[in-house]
């Protein structure tokens, strides 16, 4: 049954539609994360790989592995499989190194975009 059969009035029913584009535009916006927070995880997960390269492990930990692949996958799923299965702490933090470079230039760009061009006040002779 459609929504245009309840609702015989159309301004009605395009009042229904707006609000429901408005409530996912808000569920979307407070699920996306965002590239300085998606930088932050990287940033963390760095840190954890490096404490398992101190600590002389041959794998990264399973849980720490689960959050890369995921958070790698996010950005980019070729890097994801450039990553492949393999966890030692030296592979994995290359593939985060590289991850995190895409992200500082994605966050690059995106400044950049949001900038207004620069109008002259004054001609130049």
């Amino acid at each position: 049954m459609s929504l245009a059969a309840d609702y015989p009035n159309p301004y009605e029913l395009t009042a229904l539609q707006i609000a429901a584009a408005r409530a996912q535009l808000v569920f979307r916006s407070r699920h996306r994360r965002t590239l300085q927070q998606r930088l932050g995880d990287s940033d963390a997960l760095v840190d954890q790989v490096e404490h398992c390269r101190m600590a002389d492990r041959k794998l990264v930990d399973a849980a720490t592995w689960s959050k890369v692949v995921r958070l790698v996958a996010e950005v980019d799923p070729r890097l994801r499989h450039n990553l492949g299965s393999r966890r030692d702490p030296e592979r994995v933090g290359e593939v985060l190194f590289a991850l995190q470079a895409r992200l500082m230039e994605a966050v690059r760009e995106e400044r950049r975009r949001g900038l207004a061009p620069v109008i002259p006040l004054f001609r130049t002779p």
